[in-house]
């Protein structure tokens, strides 16, 4: 019987180990996803699009804005003609669990909130 139990454990443990990786395949099957679509709104120039991918209220210049505000000054401000063009085709960049496309003088932080995509934020890119 001790054979057996073992063989049924060596399984399952094969098979949970599995489980993560998968895991995080749909994840970045996920992400694909909503790069494709934000990367769409944002080269369209579609304000409300973008403001419906991104996590509210969003910082900038020391104030939250709401989608209002959102719309009106922060989308315009950030997603310059230039950057809107370099971010078609960034590398989104790992890092913990959110990506990052750098466009100068910008970098982009994509991450989940409450289980979906969402731009949260971005910051000044030093390399840019």
């Amino acid at each position: 019987m001790r054979p057996m139990i073992r063989v049924v454990t060596a399984l399952a443990f094969a098979f949970v180990s599995t489980l993560p990786s998968a895991r995080a395949a749909d994840a970045d099957t996920e992400f694909d996803a909503f790069l494709a679509r934000w990367r769409a709104a944002v080269a369209a120039n579609d304000v409300d699009a973008v403001v419906a991918m991104t996590r509210l209220p969003f910082l900038f210049e020391g104030r939250d804005h709401a989608r209002e505000g959102m719309a009106r000054e922060v989308v315009p401000a950030l997603l310059t003609v230039e950057v809107r063009h370099c971010l078609r085709t960034a590398a989104p960049l790992r890092e913990d669990d959110r990506y990052v496309l750098s466009c100068a003088p910008y970098q982009f932080h994509l991450g989940r909130v409450d289980g979906e995509w969402r731009w949260v934020e971005f910051a000044a890119d030093g390399e840019g």
